[in-house]
């Protein structure tokens, strides 16, 4: 499946998930249950078996602004702050839906990687750059309808798995302004 938040597309993560999955510890999230909140360190580090995650941050309005989704398969965690520098998170993540991770403390995991792979932490910090940078550009140069339509190509049952108005959120548009979208490329 086509991760939305791909910056961890190109490091080899199969013997870090084994890992995981062999000394975690499996964990079910209610729907709004969170990971971590704004302030906190957060301290683990899930590979998410079902559900998704959201990772969200107030605006001005104190409105919840979408920043990324997780799904079945990728790793959840707060990697900007909590992970790479052991700081508190500005984000909280949060279970979109009813949830299932194997998680383990972040600690364990840093341990461990400082055994079996001491570049892992350079390397995620140039993906998650890249990532950023590559979010930050699309929102410059691409119209909110282009962006639909990207989201669409890379994870196609999108619209099936999570509310309208997390997507809407998601792409920087309101929830009408979505609809628009939506009804526009139906009768295309």
């Amino acid at each position: 499946m086509a991760r939305l938040t791909d910056f961890l597309a190109d490091i080899d993560l199969s013997e870090l998930e084994d890992y995981i999955l062999s000394h975690g510890k499996p964990v079910s999230y209610s729907r709004g249950e969170s990971l971590v909140q704004p302030g906190e360190v957060c301290p683990y580090f899930g590979l998410v078996k079902s559900g998704y995650f959201k990772y969200t941050a107030l605006n001005s309005k104190a409105q919840e602004v979408v920043g990324a989704f997780v799904f079945e398969g990728d790793i959840v965690t707060d990697f900007a702050y909590s992970f790479l520098f052991g700081e508190p998170t500005t984000v909280a993540i949060t279970a979109g839906c009813d949830s299932e991770i194997i998680r383990m403390p972040i600690a364990a995991v840093r341990r461990h990687l400082s055994e079996t792979h001491p570049q892992f932490i350079a390397e995620v910090s140039a993906h998650l750059l890249k990532e950023a940078y590559r979010r930050y550009l699309t929102l410059l140069v691409k119209t909110p309808a282009e962006r639909y339509h990207d989201l669409l190509s890379r994870h196609t049952d999108i619209v099936n798995q999570i509310p309208l108005q997390e997507i809407a959120s998601f792409l920087g548009v309101s929830r009408r302004q979505l609809h628009r979208i939506r009804e526009s490329e139906s009768l295309s």
